[in-house]
Order: C-alpha cells, then structure tokens, then sequence
C-alpha cells in the first residue's frame, strides 16, 4: 500500500514538473474556505432587522447596504470598520435612524466570529501536493486577527511553507504577489496561482507571469468580477477538480 501512495504521489509530482510547476500560491476566502456565506447570511439579518426596527422596506435597505458597502470596499479594504462607515452613510442618506442603523452593526460584526466550512476537497488536494513535493503558500487579503482564528480553526496553516496576509486597508496587487514568489525563491513562471477574485489574484498573477486557475464559483462581489479574464486561464469549478484541470494549462 506504502508503495502504491509513493507512485501516486510522484506522478503527480510529474504532473506538475511538466508544466513546470513547483510552487502552488493559493488566496485563501472562497477558495479554500466558505466566506461569502458569513457575509450574505448577517447582511440579510442586518438588513431585515433594520428594516423591521425603522419601518423602511426590506428591498431598500438591501439596495443601500450593498451599494455602500462596495462604495466603502473601494476605499478601505476588506477591514472591518468599514461597516461603520457604511452605517453612517445610511444614516445621512435616510435622514435619521441612527440608532437602528448603527444599534445593529454587531450583526455585520458576527461574519468575523464564526467559523468557516472547510470547501470540499481542499484538505485532500492540500495533503497531495505536500506529500508530493510541492511548495505552497498562502497569499489572502483580510484582517489579521480574523484570519489568524479562521487558519486556527481549520487547522490549514500546517500546509504552508509561508502565509502572507495583506494588508486589510488596501487591495491584492502585483506587488504581494511578486513579494511572495521572492520570498519563496522562485520565479513566477514555476508558480500556480488559483483564487477566486480576477482583480486581485488572477489579473496580477497572470501579470507577473505566473500560471492560473480561476474559481468562479458564483461569487456576487461585483468587485471580485473586474476585468477580463487573462489567455491561458483555467476555470476551475471546485478546488478537489485541481489535478484534472491540469490538462488545461499552456
């Protein structure tokens, strides 16, 4: 059996090596953890309570919410407080309630404290390429006490040869990428980047001349949807399809 794994783990170390990937860089939200579920489930709850608590429709509080909540992403990130600046923001634009509105941001505060569902397959494919031989890293944009917890929680930290969090006040570049390769010492030719978000992983890794693999796996962040896909991305469907989807790449 011992000898079975050893020739299953160097084929796919061969699979690898002929497209000429050593180094697996992986973003880490909705794409190797259930995220945006957190977000839709407390926004709707904020949302509703709001609406109930003021008397405002259900639909109009949605349509502010969101539309203020990208507006506020474009200037602050991924961090947190964000969702203070979105509250007095809605507060100007309805003319009051301030109260209601900022009485339930701790709603919005709960995304940050429960923990993620693991997507299927991740663990699997992660044990793979290390037994395999690949190098890994973890390359993710959100705040750092959030993400400490969530790779606590899911015990995924054990994978990775390095983990970069950037920093929650701006957005993924070319720049983090590129740091990331130069810490892992390799060129970005070597490297696989799969993530969820054209704009910050795939548009930057395809840049800097990494290989790479796009989840679109129905995200709604609008954001996450900018700009156009690069030649010679994969489109992966779930992260356990990663070995099959090697085929794909140039």
């Amino acid at each position: 059996m011992e000898k079975f794994h050893d020739r299953f783990f160097e084929e796919v170390r061969e699979k690898f090596k002929a497209k000429g990937i050593t180094t697996l860089l992986f973003d880490f939200d909705d794409t190797l953890v259930y995220t945006q579920e957190k977000f839709i489930k407390y926004m709707a709850e904020y949302i509703s309570t709001v609406a109930e608590e003021t008397g405002l429709a259900v639909e109009v509080v949605d349509e502010a919410l969101r539309r203020l909540n990208d507006q506020e992403y474009k200037k602050m990130g991924v961090n947190p407080e964000r969702w203070l600046a979105v509250a007095e923001k809605m507060v100007v634009e309805f003319g009051g309630y301030e109260s209601e509105i900022f009485g339930n941001v701790d709603i919005l505060m709960k995304i940050y404290q429960e923990e993620p569902r693991i997507k299927p397959g991740v663990e699997a494919i992660l044990e793979i390429a290390k037994r395999s031989g690949l190098r890994m890293a973890l390359v993710t944009h959100a705040n750092v006490e959030w993400t400490q917890r969530k790779l606590e929680s899911t015990g995924l930290a054990e994978f990775f040869d390095l983990i970069k969090i950037v920093d929650e006040n701006k957005h993924k570049s070319i720049e983090d990428w590129l740091e990331v390769v130069n810490e892992m010492r390799v060129f970005p030719g070597e490297c696989l980047v799969l993530g969820d978000s054209l704009s910050g992983d795939i548009i930057p890794a395809a840049q800097m001349g990494a290989k790479t693999m796009w989840l679109h796996n129905g995200s709604s962040w609008s954001m996450y949807r900018m700009g156009s896909v690069p030649d010679g991305t994969v489109h992966l469907d779930d992260i356990e399809n990663l070995l099959s989807a090697l085929e794909g790449l140039g």
